[in-house]
């Protein structure tokens, strides 16, 4: 009887305890999973949300689905949620592509999107490389520059941590109060930059009544 007494008391401590696991600031990031219709191929990659029904990835990555969309089954895992892929739109230049999803995630954490291309001008940025591949992870204290349409990592083949399956990952700068995504991982040290295809982007959402949310770079106090 005491045993069980004790049990019961201990339930009230472990339970709230075990409920009140923290939801990760990167759970805008997913795992793209696609697989072959009719086949046991599996495309895998990375993708983030910006909006309730879309999420921004590599071109590369959503090629399959925006060519043969019945052909591709795709599946965006954020943190234990799969959100199934209606369409994919693929960027007129760039490795970019949006993905509008089936249902609207609309109270999970989006990314905000850098509003001006990174250039020269803007010296080094440093940024947070988050990637989905075996598994959301992140890498901190990173440092990269804007070139345009794209932005390069500066690092070393070795020192490099993306991996395979990072594609369409992200370069963001975090804040206090969000996460502003600059660039999308093409590979090889290079990202897209968003803010460089901005008409292209906010005319594809634009029929959905959604938009991405620009926001501007911050310059850090002297």
């Amino acid at each position: 009887m005491k045993n069980g007494l004790l049990l019961f008391f201990l339930s009230f401590l472990v339970i709230p305890a075990m409920g009140a696991k923290k939801k990760s600031p990167f759970a805008y990031c997913g795992g793209w999973h696609g697989q072959h219709v009719g086949s046991n191929r599996i495309g895998i990659g990375t993708a983030e949300l910006i909006a309730p029904s879309w999420a921004i990835t590599a071109a590369h990555v959503a090629k399959a689905k925006a060519a043969t969309p019945e052909k591709r089954n795709i599946q965006i895992n954020f943190a234990g949620h799969k959100a199934g892929v209606r369409k994919a739109y693929l960027a007129p230049q760039g490795d970019l592509a949006l993905v509008r999803l089936k249902t609207p995630m609309n109270a999970w954490p989006k990314v905000a999107l850098l509003d001006k291309p990174l250039t020269k001008k803007d010296g080094v940025i440093k940024f947070t490389l988050v990637g989905h591949s075996g598994g959301l992870h992140f890498h901190r204290d990173r440092r990269a520059r804007g070139m345009g349409m794209n932005a390069r990592h500066i690092t070393t083949k070795k020192d490099n941590p993306g991996k395979a399956g990072d594609s369409g990952g992200a370069w963001v700068i975090e804040r206090d109060d969000q996460h502003v995504l600059f660039a999308v991982i093409h590979g090889g040290g290079v990202g897209t930059q968003p803010a460089a295809l901005r008409k292209w982007i906010d005319q594809t959402m634009k029929s959905s009544g959604e938009k991405a949310n620009w926001v501007a770079l911050k310059k850090s106090k002297k």
